[in-house]
């Protein structure tokens, strides 16, 4: 498998506007400025995250079962799965059907039948619109939404339906999502006519739509890579860990967390990492975790001292008296190590503070790739065409096995190593990932976007709420943005606030040597 990653750290908006006009800075520039700076002290020394407290009953979620042992858990009934087997049978038939109650809902249906008429079954269940986890376009409308659904089985819908003006139809965002579930008997009463849909509210009535389709994708239960780690191995030396194509060291376990030293590469491929600690027999999972990455040394050092903003200053030989000129040279000597071969390939720290203790950590971490199960196209009666359907039988088959075993599956993935392609950073060949500006439809710097689409929620305005935080965002050698990760534990609103800009804006994508490759980008974001 080929697999090409990149890490690049957005240091700081303004600081880096500034640095390329290279003109003098205005007040409220140098105000922005110590903010920015604020922020970089805040991510470099973890000061950003508060303090965590030794190991108390709030900070600390016991685990009955494992994530891999979930989903199989839930459905060791027999009905459990034979509806799962029931909504398998409907995927043949697919279609959209007015609301017979409201003209701004319609209804996705997929249809079956079975031959046990002993049982009659029906229900609808009624939801709000997971706002965490909708599809938007680059103006925030709802074209659709991913989220474990039927039977817990990740369903992704992307709606492509058009007007008589010839306008898109968006989800409504006011409006509840209806599951719908259901059976009766057909007139024979040799069979038993079987049913799973979704009632969706959309912006027009029903009878505006005039052309378009639906896609509606369903997706195996997720795999998890993990490794077990006895914490008493630890001692004052770091202990090697290797993990499928993954080598790394594990050092300064505490109450306070623990940190892994690897090269950026590295680094960059535990991204996702989870983990949980185990003690008295039990798995735990912390209630609350940051992390901070940086250069290991400086993470070392700062894992166990507190300094100030105003030391930090000073360390860095910045003066606030004469911020133009002593900045200047701090950018310079960034730069300067950034394009530094040895460091660059030099060692990097990830201190993962959780306020845990145990005599096991279990580190895991959900595979990428995605195996679905069908994907199907339902087009607007309009069209006149029938549903497309594209099903792996043999997934489907994979797991009513399972749910017929009496063990939960161990949905274990066995890592694989990867082909990679080492990336020069700071060479011509590499051009990084850009959003396109929404006014002008061209790529552009991310601190020009984001200010035209960052805006605070109205209720995170009227309560007076700021904050900060570093958003992480991957965007794939398609453009498309996943991923959107946040640290810093802010408030929930401003956190929304962020991760719907994120996944609204449309990317053009890094390049290496001509060639789209993925890209992660990190800045920090200040609500004031």
């Amino acid at each position: 498998m080929r697999r090409i990653l990149s890490t690049v750290l957005l240091a700081c908006l303004v600081l880096g506007a500034w640095a390329q006009n290279k003109k003098k800075m205005t007040e409220e520039e140098k105000k922005e400025a110590m903010e920015q700076l604020e922020v970089l002290y805040q991510f470099e020394t973890g000061a950003a995250f508060g303090e965590l407290d030794s190991l108390t009953e709030n900070q600390e979620f016991k685990q009955e079962r494992l994530p891999w042992e979930k989903w199989a858990d839930k459905f060791k009934h027999e009905s459990f799965k034979k509806s799962l087997s029931r909504l398998f049978m409907c995927f043949d038939k697919a279609f959209i059907e007015p609301n017979k109650d409201s003209s701004i809902f319609f209804n996705l249906m997929l249809r079956g039948k079975e031959e046990d008429v002993s049982s009659y079954f029906g229900g609808r269940q009624g939801s709000g619109l997971w706002e965490k986890y909708y599809h938007e376009d680059e103006n925030g409308n709802f074209t659709g939404f991913c989220k474990e659904l039927f039977f817990d089985l990740e369903t992704d819908l992307q709606l492509h339906l058009t007007d008589k003006q010839g306008k898109p139809v968006y989800i409504h965002p006011e409006e509840d999502i209806y599951l719908l579930e259901g059976g009766d008997y057909a007139k024979n009463k040799d069979m038993l006519n079987i049913w799973f849909g979704l009632q969706i509210p959309l912006t027009v009535p029903y009878q505006e739509i005039a052309g378009g389709h639906i896609s509606l994708s369903f997706y195996m239960p997720q795999e998890y890579d993990r490794i077990t780690v006895p914490i008493k191995d630890f001692g004052d030396k770091p202990v090697q860990v290797t993990w499928g194509s993954k080598t790394f060291s594990i050092e300064k376990v505490d109450n306070n967390g623990f940190i892994i030293s690897a090269d950026a590469e590295t680094l960059d491929k535990l991204k996702g990492m989870k983990r949980l600690y185990h003690r008295d027999g039990n798995w735990y999972e912390p209630s609350s975790s940051t992390s901070t990455t940086g250069d290991l040394d400086k993470i070392l050092k700062n894992s166990t001292r507190k300094i100030t903003f105003e030391e930090w200053l000073k360390e860095e030989g910045i003066d606030p008296n004469n911020l133009e000129e002593t900045l200047k040279h701090f950018m310079e000597d960034e730069a300067s190590e950034e394009n530094d071969d040895t460091d660059a390939a030099g060692v990097m720290g990830k201190h993962y503070r959780t306020a845990l203790q145990g005599d096991s950590l279990l580190l895991y971490m959900p595979d990428e790739k995605r195996r679905k199960i069908a994907e199907i196209t339902v087009f607007a009666p309009s069209e006149g065409e029938a549903s497309r359907l594209i099903i792996n039988r043999e997934r489907c088959n994979e797991l009513i096995e399972w749910l017929c075993t009496e063990k939960s599956p161990d949905n274990k993935k066995q890592a694989e190593p990867e082909e990679m392609e080492e990336v020069d950073y700071f060479s011509p060949d590499f051009q990084p990932a850009k959003p396109i500006n929404p006014q002008t439809g061209m790529p552009d710097e991310w601190n020009m976007v984001l200010a035209q689409l960052l805006r605070k929620p109205e209720e995170a305005v009227e309560q007076g709420i700021t904050g900060r935080m570093m958003a992480e965002i991957t965007i794939g050698a398609d453009g498309v943005a996943s991923n959107v990760k946040i640290n810093g534990d802010p408030h929930p609103l401003l956190e929304k606030a962020v991760c719907d800009c994120l996944y609204g804006i449309k990317y053009v994508p890094a390049t290496w040597k001509g060639k789209a490759i993925s890209f992660v980008a990190s800045l920090p974001v200040i609500f004031n």
